[in-house]
């Protein structure tokens, strides 16, 4: 089982890069189209953190991660600091690798879903059966309240649809042995996606049949 493990996660890594977008890095730069001093903290931070994802859609990472940084500097709110983090975490793993963005997920972890969800991702790149676990903490435990038929609602353009959240969550029940979680997580994943064949879902399922059967 280990070995076809293994197999699994060589098949799944470059479907986990596709799924998040990353693209091994695009750094443009840009200026900054908010001034530190106007506003009170909430509407600048929000002002900032948006701003930071504009700079991420457009892959300028470098730009979007100072725009986070002016958030952290500058005395945010829970709620604004955790979405700075998040959008570091999610920059980070854009510009390399999912595992990049891990600190950063991990200090917004518990106020962000899109955190959870990029930590569940890079967990399931390093693919041990203790990271596996992790995953299903975090999608099926944390996200999902145990709710099998829970719903992802990205807050920020991460580029991971609820449906591929399920097909995540179903490869790692599959790799740690709950296969009867694992089918239902894959085949509601194609319910969400009726579009499925030929997508991630599609590719993700195929790794979820090969550690099943």
């Amino acid at each position: 089982m280990a070995k076809k493990r293994l197999t699994a996660v060589l098949l799944a890594i470059p479907l986990l890069l596709g799924l998040t977008g990353c693209t091994g890095g695009v750094n443009g730069e840009g200026t900054g189209s908010y001034s530190q001093d106007i506003g009170t903290p909430i509407v600048r931070g929000n002002a900032f953190n948006d701003a930071g994802w504009g700079y991420i859609d457009k892959g300028q990472y470098e730009s979007g991660i100072a725009q986070f940084n002016l958030v952290l500097n500058d005395n945010p709110t829970d709620d604004e600091k955790a979405q700075a983090n998040n959008g570091i975490g999610w920059a980070k793993a854009k510009m390399g690798q999912l595992k990049d963005g891990m600190p950063w997920f991990t200090k917004a972890v518990d106020w962000s879903d899109d955190a959870k969800v990029g930590l569940a991702a890079a967990y399931l790149q390093m693919a041990s059966k203790a990271d596996m676990e992790m995953v299903v903490d975090l999608l099926y435990k944390q996200l999902g309240k145990e709710n099998e038929n829970f719903v992802y609602t990205p807050r920020r353009n991460t580029g991971v649809s609820n449906a591929e959240a399920h097909a995540m969550l179903a490869y790692a029940f599959a790799a740690v042995g709950e296969d009867e979680k694992a089918q239902h997580q894959i085949d509601h994943a194609k319910e969400l996606n009726p579009s499925w064949e030929n997508t991630t879902i599609d590719q993700m399922g195929k790794v979820v049949d090969f550690l099943l059967n």
